[in-house]
Order: structure tokens, then sequence, then C-alpha cells
């Protein structure tokens, strides 16, 4: 059997981001566990999407069941999938619906971060654009206003189209000449940045901005771009809906139909090469006074299969519901944490699965069922427990495990490092 090898990097980016609390943005592929069915449904999606179809996903987890860590995982399979990228959380000053400018903020966000395999941490629409240019250039074209229309006559039927290829015949010529200023004007207009037409008239020439009236049709004309550009299409993965609780009931209700909106068209197949996957509580899901489930239309488009038991679920609907860390997945992800932290070397060991055991028997104690249920503060407590067993080697697990306290965590606020009970 081959031996797993590990990047030091890799390995410092796994161990200081649990130390931390958050969830690391490479090397997940070293610690996940469990959720195989889930992700082979995701897979599922994204050859549908790759095919030209469309799909809207919600995944629904209490904090600590993994929602952060899988959205994360999913968005690393998209990249290997040949699929682009976007993401972004909701907060209250970015919102799906909005009349003030927050539409646009949160738009603006999704194209900032816009990733693919090779720029996984964001930024790749300047790469993207520079992508879809050099296959003009092959084709022995010159980057006129015209040619590049011809190229995106595909995209026709979408908003815009025409000050779309305006901005990025703009971008190409700039680049050509070493204009930095006019190709930062170019990438503002696409990222949204314009707060009003008449600056981006002045600078490209075009009528129209990406704004909150028109926002998810720019979305839709990204993923028909990307296409172009030789990817598989787009994903745009969004987290954190249960802010929308917070909004007024007459704007929270237009976000509902906004959302509402983006499933019907994925279901009516009126829309291509994109999907959305979001991200919630199952709180919000089913609050029947400020939750989806208050918009009736989304109750009955997000309801469960009735048929659906334990042991016997069903993820073909639009919702994805992850259970809560098991104690077998946690003991599995010590034992993860514990190989990469020895670098799957066996003679640098820290712990054996004994004294795993013993460490959760010692969780057991001093948590209870939160240990599993939220597990943020025993995984920082057991990279602690490595760091100490590294620092001083003639100690074993025994010298630590008496009189020592873990902080529970409070207030279920941010779902990072409660995270890590991913599929494979």
């Amino acid at each position: 059997m081959e031996k797993i090898k590990i990047k030091a990097k890799e390995k410092n980016a796994i161990i200081e981001s649990l130390k931390a609390g958050i969830v690391p943005k490479i090397g997940l592929q070293h610690i996940q566990v469990g959720r195989a069915d889930e992700i082979k449904e995701m897979i599922k999606d994204y050859d549908l999407i790759s095919d030209g179809g469309a799909k809207t996903r919600f995944i629904i987890g209490e904090y600590g069941s993994g929602k952060t860590f899988f959205l994360t995982l999913a968005k690393l399979i998209a990249h290997e999938k040949n699929l682009v990228v976007v993401s972004a959380d909701i907060t209250t000053e970015k919102v799906l619906c909005s009349s003030d400018g927050k539409s646009q903020k949160l738009f603006s966000e999704l194209i900032t971060n816009m990733s693919t395999k090779t720029k996984p941490d964001g930024g790749a629409l300047r790469s993207i654009i520079e992508r879809w240019t050099s296959k003009i250039l092959q084709n022995n074209e010159n980057i006129t206003e015209g040619n590049i229309y011809k190229e995106l006559m595909p995209l026709e039927k979408y908003v815009a189209c025409y000050d779309f290829s305006k901005v990025l015949t703009t971008y190409i010529n700039a680049y050509q000449n070493g204009d930095d200023m006019k190709m930062s004007q170019a990438l503002r207009w696409l990222r949204a940045e314009y707060s009003t037409k008449t600056d981006a008239r002045n600078d490209l020439g075009v009528r129209t901005i990406i704004d909150d009236n028109n926002f998810y049709e720019y979305l839709k004309l990204f993923a028909g771009f990307v296409r172009l550009a030789g990817y598989s299409g787009l994903i745009v993965s969004i987290d954190e809906l249960a802010i929308l609780a917070r909004l007024k009931s007459n704007i929270r209700n237009k976000n509902f139909e906004r959302i509402l909106n983006i499933i019907n068209d994925s279901l009516q197949g009126t829309t291509e090469y994109i999907g959305f996957i979001f991200g919630g509580t199952p709180e919000f899901l089913e609050d029947k006074y400020k939750g989806m489930y208050s918009y009736g239309a989304l109750e009955t488009r997000l309801a469960d299969n009735p048929f659906a038991k334990e042991g016997m679920k069903d993820l073909t609907g639009p919702v994805i519901r992850l259970e809560n860390l098991s104690q077998e997945e946690l003991y599995m992800l010590f034992i993860n944490i514990r190989n990469v932290f020895a670098e799957y070397n066996e003679t640098k060991y820290l712990v054996s699965e004994n004294d795993i055991q013993i460490f959760m028997q010692w969780l057991m104690n001093r948590l209870g069922a939160k240990s599993f249920l939220s597990p943020r503060e025993s995984i920082k407590a057991f990279i602690g427990l490595l760091n100490q067993l590294q620092n001083y080697p003639d100690t074993n697990i025994s010298n630590y495990l008496s009189g020592v306290q873990i902080q529970e965590d409070k207030e279920p606020i941010d779902d990072e490092l409660v995270s890590l009970t991913l599929g494979e």
C-alpha cells in the first residue's frame, strides 16, 4: 500500500486552522470523515450542471453538524469537476433581494471570491477572462468589439450582453496596451463596484451597471461566459441564510421570493450550467414565523419526503440534512488529526488508538454529549494535547488529563471548526 504523503504547507494549514477553531482551506482530504452519500449526490448535481442543467441545494445542519466544512469540501470537488465557484455569506448588509445596494454588494463579494482549481482562494475573474481571450487569439482573430460580440453570441439571451461584451473588449485592449487603469475599470464593472451609471458611462462607454435589479440575471450570464471560457459551469455557494430572519418581514419575504425564483428556474429548466448551494440551520428552514417555511411556496418546495425515515434518507430532494457528529466519526477525526500531526509517520505518533479512546472518555466525563454535538473546543483541546506531548516528549497522556478544563461553546454563532464531519 502506497504511503500517504502530506505537504508541509498542508499540515501547517490544517493544524493551525484547527487550533484557531476554523476550517482549513487546503488539505481537507486528510481529515474528512463520513458524508459519502451526500458527496456522491453533489457529484451527480455537478454532472447535471456540466451537461447544461441547473440545480438548487440547501445544506441544512445544526451547529456542529458539518455545514461549513461540507460547503468547503463541495467547493473543492466542484473545482475538480472543472466548475467555477463563487461564494459569499449572507449578512444584514448583503442579501439576495434589496433596493438599497445590498444585493449589489452580495454580487460583488461573490465575483471577488470567484475561484477555480488553479485559483482556489478567489480572485479568478482576471485569469478566466484571459483564458477566454487566449482561445480567441488562437483562432487568429483580431480583438475588436465586433469579434468579441460574435464570440458571445450564445449569451445574447441574457440581460445586457452587449455592455458585457463592450467591457470585455475594453479589458482585452487595455491588457494588450498595458493600460492598468482601464483594466481596473473593466474589472470594477464586472465586479459590480460601480454605484452610478454615469461613472460607468464616463469610464467605459456603457449604459448599464450590475445592480440590485439585475444581479441574478448577471449570475446566469456569468455561468454562460465561464462555459465559453472552457469551464463546465458555475456554482453559487451562499452560506448563513439564517441571517435573513433578522430582516423586516417585507424585505425577508422579497428574499424568499428570490430564492423561490431560483428554485423554480432550476426545476423548470429555464437556467443552464449553474447551481446554487445555500447553507442554513433547521430552525431557520422550519420556522413558521421568520424561516423559509413561513413562505408557503417555499415550504412546499422544500418539504421532506414523507416516506424518508431514519436510516432511509432521501437525498434527491433540494434539502440535504447533515446529521450531528457521531462518536465514531469524532474518533476517526482524532485519528486523522494524529496522522497529519505525525506526517503519517507511525514512529512519530504521539498518541495511540487507546490513548484517543481515553481522551474521548475524558471529554464525555466533562462535556457529556456536547463534546460530540459541537466539537470545536474538543478538537482544539486535542490539538493542545498533541502540542504538549511534542513539547515534552518524556510525558504521556495521563500527565495532562487530570484537572484540565475545556471551555464550552456558549454561543453557536460560527459554524467553523464544528464542521469537521465530512464525506469522502
